[in-house]
């Protein structure tokens, strides 16, 4: 049960970007464009959840 929780973010942030595989090898590139992937996928919810000027306001506090 644990192994479906944590795969489901994962393939849900992939298929959002449209990617099948990783670009990057080795570890730290990989992670790399991870953060990258789940950076835009976050920032895209919060815009869709308070809107892009409560989310700059909140950003420049």
């Amino acid at each position: 049960m644990l192994v479906c929780l944590s795969e489901h973010p994962f393939g849900t942030v992939k298929w959002y970007h449209g990617a099948h595989y990783l670009l990057c090898k080795g570890i730290e590139k990989t992670t790399g464009e991870l953060g990258l992937s789940f950076l835009a996928y976050n920032l895209k919810r919060a815009i869709n959840m308070v809107g892009t000027k409560k989310l700059v306001a909140a950003m420049k506090a």
